[in-house]
C-alpha cells in the first residue's frame, strides 16, 4: 500500500517512515513532550522499532501515522494519525497527536488533527475512534472537542487513570 500524504496551506502529512528516525528520536527524547505520552522518553532503538511498526500498520491496515511537517520549509513538527488501541477494551483505534515542544500552541495539533480524522473515515471502516490522554495534559481536552470527540470515561491503563476520549462516525 502506498501511503498518501495529506495537506493544509500551512502543513504536509507525510507517511512516518524511518526515514524521519533523527527528527522523531529529537522529539520522543524530549522529557517534557513524552511526560504525557508514555511518561518517559524514547531512545533511538525504540523509536526505529516504532517507525517500522508504522510502516506494517500502513500495509496491513491502510492507515497509520504521519509526519507532520511545514509546507513552506519543510521543517518537522510531530507526528499523528491513527495507531491500533492496545490498551482499551473495546477499543480498535486511537487517534495520536505528538508535536514538538516549540511549535506548542501555535495550532499544529488542531490543524493537522483536522485533516488526520477527515481522512481516517475515509480510510478507517470502524465506527469509533478513541483517544487516550493524561488528566494533567490540559492542552489536549481542546484540542480533541475541536477535532469532534468526548470524554467518554476514566479508564486504569499502564497503570494509572486516564480519560478516554472518542469520535464517532457520523452515519
Amino acid at each position: 500500500m502506498v501511503a498518501p500524504s495529506l495537506r493544509s496551506k500551512r502543513f504536509v502529512l507525510l507517511p512516518l517512515s524511518p526515514a524521519d528516525l533523527d527528527e522523531a528520536t529529537a522529539i520522543f527524547a524530549d522529557a517534557r513532550v513524552m511526560r504525557y505520552v508514555d511518561g518517559a522518553t524514547r531512545d533511538r532503538a525504540s523509536t526505529a522499532r516504532a517507525l517500522e511498526a508504522n510502516q506494517r500498520c500502513w500495509t496491513a491496515n491502510g492507515w497509520g501515522l504521519w509526519a507532520i511537517r511545514d509546507a513552506s520549509s519543510g521543517a518537522f513538527l510531530g507526528q499523528g494519525g491513527l495507531q491500533p488501541a492496545t490498551e482499551v477494551s473495546n477499543a480498535a483505534v486511537e487517534l495520536s497527536i505528538i508535536i514538538n515542544q516549540r511549535n506548542w500552541g501555535k495550532g499544529v495539533a488542531t490543524e493537522a488533527g483536522h485533516l488526520i480524522v477527515f481522512d481516517a473515515w475515509t480510510r478507517y471502516a470502524g465506527h469509533k475512534i478513541h483517544a487516550i490522554v493524561h488528566p494533567d495534559n490540559s492542552a489536549a481536552g481542546p484540542v480533541l472537542r475541536k477535532l469532534g470527540f468526548r470524554h467518554q470515561d476514566d479508564e486504569l491503563i499502564r497503570g494509572e487513570t486516564l480519560q478516554l476520549w472518542q469520535t464517532q462516525r457520523l452515519a
